[in-house]
C-alpha cells in the first residue's frame, strides 16, 4: 500500500448494509436523478436524521423542564396543604381544649360572664359552649339560673338604651328617665342575687329574651 492509501483508509470507514429490493430501487432512482453517490445519500440522510434528532431532543428538554416545573408546583401545593391541615388541627385542638375547660367551669356553676372573662372568648362563643353543655348535661336547674341571668342582662341593656333615648327625645314624659334609672339599679342588684327575682319578673324576662339567648329554640 502507498502512504496515501493508508492515510485514506485511516480517515474513512466502510459501511455495509442490506435493504429490500423496493428500497434499493428507490435509492437507485434518487441517485440517478440527482447524480449522487451512495455516500452522498448517506450524508444527506444523516443530515436529515440529525435535524430530527436535534428537534426531538429539544422537545424532550422542554418537556423535562415543564415536568420539573409541575413537580415543583405539586410539591409547593402539598406543602401548603400540609401546613393548612396542621394549622386546622392546631386550631381544632385549641377549640376542643377551650370547650372542655368551659364545660368544667359550667359544671362548677360558673356563669357565662365569668367563663367569658376567664377563657378570654367572645360572648357568642361562650353562649355556644353553654348550649352544648346544656345538651350534654341536661342540668335543668343550672340552665334556668344561667338563662335567667342572661335574660336579666339583656333587659338591663334594653333599659339603658331606653334611658339614652329618653334623655334625647323632647316627648319624654317628666320623670321617665329617673324611673328608668331606678329600674336599672333594681335589676343590677338582682344580678348578684338572682334568687330574689320574683315569679312575675322571672316569667317576663324568660318570655322576652330567652329566644334571643338560645336562638336554636332550647329554652329553660
Amino acid at each position: 500500500m502507498t502512504g496515501a492509501r493508508q492515510r485514506y483508509e485511516q480517515k474513512t470507514k466502510v459501511v455495509t448494509f442490506r435493504v429490500s429490493l423496493e428500497v434499493y430501487d428507490e435509492l437507485e432512482e434518487i441517485r440517478s436523478k440527482g447524480g449522487l453517490s451512495y455516500a452522498d445519500l448517506i450524508k444527506a440522510g444523516a443530515g436529515i436524521a440529525g435535524q430530527e434528532i436535534t428537534a426531538k431532543l429539544a422537545q424532550i428538554s422542554g418537556l423535562e423542564s415543564r415536568l420539573a416545573e409541575l413537580s415543583n408546583a405539586v410539591k409547593e401545593k402539598e406543602e401548603e396543604l400540609r401546613r393548612l391541615v396542621h394549622e386546622e388541627r392546631v386550631c381544632r385542638l385549641q377549640q376542643l381544649d377551650t370547650e372542655m375547660r368551659a364545660f368544667k367551669l359550667f359544671d362548677c356553676r360558673w356563669t357565662v360572664e365569668q367563663i367569658k372573662f376567664k377563657l378570654g372568648i367572645s360572648h357568642r362563643e361562650v353562649i355556644q359552649y353553654f348550649q352544648q353543655w346544656v345538651e350534654e348535661r341536661n342540668d335543668g336547674r343550672a340552665v334556668r339560673r344561667e338563662m335567667l341571668l342572661q335574660c336579666l342582662k339583656e333587659h338591663i341593656k334594653e333599659l339603658k338604651s331606653s334611658k339614652s333615648w329618653a334623655r334625647i327625645l323632647s316627648s319624654t314624659p317628666p320623670g321617665a328617665a329617673e324611673d328608668l334609672d331606678r329600674q336599672i339599679g333594681h335589676y343590677q342588684n338582682l344580678l348578684s342575687a338572682p334568687s330574689r327575682i320574683n315569679k312575675a319578673e322571672r316569667g317576663f324576662l324568660l318570655a322576652e329574651y330567652s329566644a334571643k339567648i338560645m336562638p336554636r329554640g332550647r329554652k329553660a
